[in-house]
């Protein structure tokens, strides 16, 4: 039986090592690239998610400012608005005293002395304030709103009712012809009758959805 011998048989398989070393470096260096280049593809996609996330978060701020902005501007024509029609409201509100200059006033008057006021078959005429006015005033409309009516009063020439728009008419009796029409729009303070007699009396009454109420509860009285 033939003798193993190990020398013999390192020097027989010495190119054979060789190969093989060379061959285990070069998988080594081909999997040492992969990994660089795995690397650096993947820094390169972390980099683009950086990248992408600034831009996402510059745009989510600018669309939170601009909805701030949006916000803002509706905010402040919301309460333009609402400043607009309070204002327009309280024109149509008719707080306004319905004869310029210096007047009397009776709350409480007596049409006729012989008759008691809720004795009357007019009951319109219950509630109603006379005002005692000079040569030169005039009736104003108490408030903007739109002429309902004009007819004749027998016991002060004519009446005029204005319709405000708000559940308010206003009533005004004064023997003169009106200034205005039936339909007219008016404004606050617009001129109804002009007073051309010494102590003129004037009617005025307020009605609130369909009932007459006392006009002193509603005008505004100053001086």
């Amino acid at each position: 039986m033939k003798k193993f011998d190990l020398k013999d048989f390192l020097n027989r398989n010495k190119r054979l090592f060789f190969l093989a070393g060379i061959l285990v470096v070069f998988v080594l260096g081909v999997v040492i690239i992969l990994l660089v280049k795995e690397n650096g593809e993947l820094k390169n996609e972390i980099d683009l998610l950086k990248a992408q996330k600034e831009e996402l978060a510059q745009v989510m701020q600018k669309d939170k400012t601009e909805m701030q902005e949006q916000i803002t501007l509706l905010s402040n024509q919301v309460a333009e608005q609402l400043a607009k029609d309070e204002e327009e409201a309280e024109k149509h509100y008719p707080n306004g005293l319905p004869v310029t200059g210096k007047v009397t006033i009776n709350s409480k008057p007596n049409l006729d002395p012989d008759v008691n006021p809720e004795e009357l078959p007019d009951r319109e005429l219950r509630k109603i304030v006379i005002f005692g006015a000079q040569n030169g005033a005039k009736v104003i409309a108490a408030g903007s709103g739109k002429v309902l009516s004009i007819k004749s009063d027998t016991e002060f020439g004519h009446v005029v009712r204005i319709d405000h728009g708000n559940g308010y008419i206003t009533v005004y009796r004064y023997n003169d012809s009106p200034k205005v029409k039936e339909g007219d729009d008016v404004t606050k303070g617009q001129l109804l009758f002009e007073v051309n007699f010494v102590n003129s009396r004037v009617g005025y009454q307020v009605q609130y959805d369909k009932e007459f109420i006392d006009p002193m509860d509603v005008m505004e009285i100053s001086g």
